[in-house]
């Protein structure tokens, strides 16, 4: 085996069963051993950023390692971004990158960067395979230093040695899949227990660190009485309208989970990294959190007791160490607070108004969608309506560029989804803005015959970015879009594409989306005047918001 058929076998164990990138002349070996083998398959996609979050999609959805790769130069640096992607949302990426030739490594050659440089940052694997006999023992090491660091790795192949013969070849390491389980010392255990028993009104911020943990959380939950607020990320860990659930935290959180937060006298941190201060309690109020990485405990707000620990262990060794609470006054009252809440979007949501309001369509969308959906979501305003409006259920799926908020991710992912899963129906919910970053790569949707439906919340604009702008005090500015007719622009790729101009027709036109064959997008205009305010307004940014549509009214006359 040369290099690249010895790199293949070794990730075909690792259960590799997709390459998104490139071809290009760096990595021309690389295609031609997947050509003449038959467990990974290439997706040739049209921009490798899309391919790297197709990846990271892959990898945040099951856990597992997935793979992009890209020709030296450009091909290696167009990769960076949903690299990064997967780097601050911990998902284990591999990433293969073609040089240029050995000979010519410090030379300035044509295409020629610093490769190992430019990964140095985004990697916690980053290394050039200069002789043949590395493999597989770098290969080895590389996937498993994703894996169990929950990270990137990165292999850089130059041309030359892509082609070298590995010296006898053989797995010389052992292929490890770790089932360990981490667990809080016992003195830990018992002071967190202390807090909890002590406490009258408590409260759980679950992220998705606890996703595999769902059980013990809820007997968490019902045995303390406390309401559970969910960061973003792990919005699918538990249906949106469970009766422990408050929604979610931060500026796309909801009224009810703000309240709990601010009224409660234990803040329990559970598999979360939610970055926003101001959505914490008040310092004095006791935390304890609960990650299985100790250097994230406690550094987005003081933290009482730490408990490093799997989710699942942890909590289930806690349990025992519990008094079952009598009182749940607290919780009866964050539950009333939500059912408000939800009454109030149910106006919005089940609202025929036009133009078409957003949380109508994320609404419509939620309940259309299978019981096992994976649903993708984009960056900016649709990711508020997706946030709140969007009422996920029990079995489906939810991911998003988290740490990054990159704009573009929901329909590579997609893509990505749809390959690993394809018996479950896929929905990417995009803004304008997002899609038409990498729109291009529909045609990779249409060419693989991915059936994955688009749903492009139009509103004509960077919803978000012009609400920063007026919330500062200041006029939108440059916020607008030129959007193309995406429905036409899926047609002319070969799919069938919709436009909903009529809130009336949301349903039907959905209904029909989702039961078409084949990949699909839906433009839906919505309305452009549609804010997106975060669960509590300061009177600053209140009067910063009336000045700068007062300076708008003039400029504009």
């Amino acid at each position: 085996m040369n290099v690249c058929d010895s790199l293949l076998d070794i990730l075909s164990d690792y259960g590799v069963k997709y390459i998104f990138g490139i071809p290009g002349d760096a990595i021309n070996e690389l295609i031609e051993a997947i050509r003449k083998q038959d467990k990974i398959r290439f997706i040739h996609v049209m921009h490798e950023e899309a391919g790297a979050f197709a990846a990271s999609a892959q990898a945040k959805l099951s856990g597992e390692l997935a793979v992009c790769a890209g020709t030296a130069g450009p091909g290696g640096i167009h990769l960076l971004n949903g690299l990064y992607d997967a780097k601050m949302d911990h998902a284990p990426v591999l990433a293969i990158t073609g040089q240029v030739e050995t000979s010519m490594i410090g030379t300035a050659y044509h295409q020629e960067v610093d490769l190992n440089a430019l990964f140095e940052d985004v990697a916690v694997y980053n290394q050039t395979i200069y002789d043949p006999a590395q493999v597989p023992e770098a290969v080895i090491l590389a996937a498993q230093t994703a894996l169990s660091r929950k990270g990137v790795a990165h292999l850089s192949i130059p041309g030359n040695i892509s082609t070298m013969k590995v010296p006898g070849y053989k797995k010389k390491k052992q292929i490890i899949y770790s089932r360990s389980s981490i667990r809080p010392c016992q003195a830990d255990l018992e002071k967190a227990a202390e807090l909890i028993n002590r406490a009258s009104k408590p409260c759980i911020l679950a992220g998705i660190g606890a996703g595999g943990a769902v059980h013990e959380l809820l007997t968490l939950a019902e045995l303390i009485k406390a309401p559970v607020i969910k960061a973003l990320r792990g919005k699918d860990i538990l249906p949106d309208e469970h009766p422990f659930v408050l929604g979610g935290t931060g500026l796309l959180g909801t009224e009810p989970a703000l309240e709990a937060t601010k009224n409660c006298d234990l803040f329990f941190v559970i598999g979360s990294d939610f970055p926003y201060h101001g959505f914490y309690p008040a310092p004095e109020i006791p935390t304890i959190q609960l990650d299985r990485e100790t250097q994230q405990i406690g550094r987005r707000h003081p933290v009482d007791v730490p408990l490093t620990g799997d989710a699942k262990i942890t909590i289930a060794e806690l349990l025992p160490l519990l008094t079952s609470k009598t009182d749940d006054s607290f919780l009866k009252s964050a539950q009333k607070n939500m059912q408000k809440w939800l009454r109030e979007q149910d106006k919005k949501e089940l609202s025929e108004d036009m133009p078409i309001r957003p949380q109508a369509l994320a609404r419509a969308i939620g309940e259309l969608a299978d019981e096992n959906a994976i649903i993708t979501c984009d960056t900016g305003s649709v990711t508020v309506w997706g946030a709140r409006n969007l009422r996920i259920r029990s079995g489906q799926r939810f991911t998003l560029s988290g740490g990054l908020a990159s704009m573009a991710f929901a329909m590579p992912a997609a893509i990505g989804a749809k390959l690993l899963y394809p018996a479950r129906q896929v929905i990417a919910l995009c803004g304008d803005g997002g899609f038409a970053m990498l729109m291009s790569d529909f045609a990779t949707a249409v060419k693989y015959k991915l059936n994955v439906k688009i749903f492009i919340f139009n509103n004509g604009k960077l919803g978000m970015i012009q609400m920063e702008q007026e919330a500062n005090g200041n006029p939108e500015h440059e916020t607008d879009l030129h959007n193309p007719d995406y429905a036409e622009f899926a047609r002319i790729c070969g799919a069938e594409g919709f436009a909903i101009k009529e809130a009336s027709d949301l349903r039907p036109v959905i209904s029909r989306a989702l039961a078409a064959p084949g990949p699909v997008i839906v433009n839906v205009f919505i309305n452009p005047g549609e804010l997106t305010w975060p669960p509590e307004v300061t009177a600053g940014e209140a009067v910063n918001f009336v000045k700068a549509k007062i300076t708008e009214f003039f400029i504009t006359k």
